[in-house]
């Protein structure tokens, strides 16, 4: 009789690929080792964990994905891109692509730098960096980022730096891509009165699976403001994991539009830490899950000093077998007095088969302040379609017409027009295509 081997679980999956990679010891390494064990320990998080209740890993944990190699080669006019999107740095299946990047000269008082090419020229300098902008609230993914990332991206604004045009960041997985996964971190720090826009996109060719983990580590200074724009376009069976981490300093400012229209299964983790006085954070999102597409979203915004201010919009689209998650959480510390916070969760439902989950929370433990949240779940209005109809709308031209009402009000605040436009474009082409062919 043949022996039969034995199975290897998922945890020792990524161990033996973590061994491979890198046998060396080196600051980074021990850098990766750690967040490695760490990870290890944790475990993926299950259902019986309150923030993953409504999300099953076990079909992800069952895969196994092999680290990117080399990046494949793309065209360099992707239909999918942002025309006039900015200074643009590619990575090609999680690697850095010189050729598809802008190699214009960097904006004054930015600096611009792929991770790669920093651990390559100084290994010790570049983990004791990655370390310093750590998130201070870690989950299991971002260790598992932390233990596999191998490129991505670090910016850095000079005091009073102010760029005229965005920060383009593209992650873009090729179509021999399959069966692999990428961890991509991208690290911000803003000095002292600095600002700039930030354009983040994930996007893959359709029906391919593999795994993104990306972390967006942003740390600002005292009176700098960070406007972030994410994109998740990902191939409709792929997995993705998110991460954007926040940390502001007094009269600090950082907007977040975050938009996930892609993956089989995805997640994004959005934690902001409000840690000096007057620091401001504004959140505005869309999910939009259709045909068997599962998205979750947390949100976690610490008021850790007095007169700071939050407002959050979140705007949930869900057809056919989707499913969608909100879950946001406002902490208020104790001495944050005379702080300021306001969250909304509204939802849309277009078949009976769809689903979202919202669940607003507030956990306040000061008592000089102004808090409020609130959700609702709802279907299209049934009288605003009727009088859409007796304007000679078709019955799908009615329902396109209100679902981007309801969904292009998140792109209203969004300064760039280039971007605007786009998602205008995206959103348009995903709505009107709503009802005509229900799961």
């Amino acid at each position: 009789m043949s022996a039969v081997a034995p199975k290897i679980s998922a945890l020792e999956r990524y161990r033996a690929a973590f061994e491979a990679r890198w046998p060396q010891s080196d600051p980074l390494t021990r850098l990766r080792r750690a967040a490695l064990e760490e990870f290890i320990e944790q475990g993926f998080p299950t259902q019986r964990q309150e923030a993953w209740k409504y999300t099953n890993l076990r079909r992800l944990e069952s895969r196994s994905f092999e680290p990117s190699t080399a990046p494949a080669a793309i065209d360099a006019a992707q239909e999918g891109w942002i025309a006039h999107g900015g200074a643009r740095i590619v990575f090609v299946d999680g690697r850095w692509s010189a050729a598809l990047s802008s190699s214009s000269v960097q904006p004054p008082g930015v600096t611009m730098l792929p991770l790669g090419q920093w651990f390559r020229r100084d290994p010790e300098q570049a983990a004791a960096f990655v370390e310093s902008l750590a998130p201070k609230r870690s989950t299991a993914f971002e260790r598992l980022n932390m233990a596999f990332f191998e490129d991505g991206a670090v910016i850095q604004l000079a005091e009073g730096a102010r760029t005229d045009e965005p920060i383009y960041i593209v992650h873009h997985w090729s179509a021999q891509a399959a069966g692999r996964m990428a961890h991509p971190r991208l690290l911000l720090r803003a000095a002292r009165g600095s600002r700039c826009t930030l354009i983040e996109q994930h996007l893959g060719p359709a029906d391919l699976e593999y795994f993104t983990n990306a972390a967006t580590i942003v740390e600002l200074e005292a009176g700098a403001e960070l406007r972030h724009y994410r994109l998740q376009q990902e191939s409709t069976r792929s997995f993705h994991i998110g991460l954007s981490s926040a940390r502001l300093q007094a009269d600090s400012r950082y907007f977040l539009h975050d938009v996930a229209l892609g993956a089989s299964l995805a997640r994004h983790d959005v934690a902001a830490v409000l840690e000096g006085r007057g620091a401001h954070v504004e959140l505005q999102g869309l999910f939009a899950p259709e045909g068997s597409q599962h998205m979750d979203v947390h949100t976690h915004i610490d008021h850790a000093a007095p007169c700071t201010t939050s407002a959050e919009d979140y705007r949930g689209v869900a057809d056919g077998r989707g499913r969608g998650i909100f879950n946001g959480k406002i902490a208020v510390h104790p001495d944050a007095q005379k702080t300021d916070a306001r969250q909304s969760s509204r939802n849309l439902l277009l078949s009976p088969t769809a689903e979202i989950d919202a669940r607003p929370e507030l956990e306040i433990y000061a008592n000089d302040v102004k808090c409020s949240h609130g959700a609702t779940i709802g279907q299209l209005d049934e009288t605003a379609l009727f009088y859409l109809r007796s304007r000679a709308l078709s019955q799908e031209q009615a329902r396109a017409l209100l679902i981007r009402a309801f969904a292009e009000s998140v792109l209203t605040s969004i300064d760039h027009e280039p971007l605007r436009t786009y998602l205008e474009h995206r959103l348009e082409a995903r709505f009107s295509a709503s009802g005509e062919n229900p799961s």
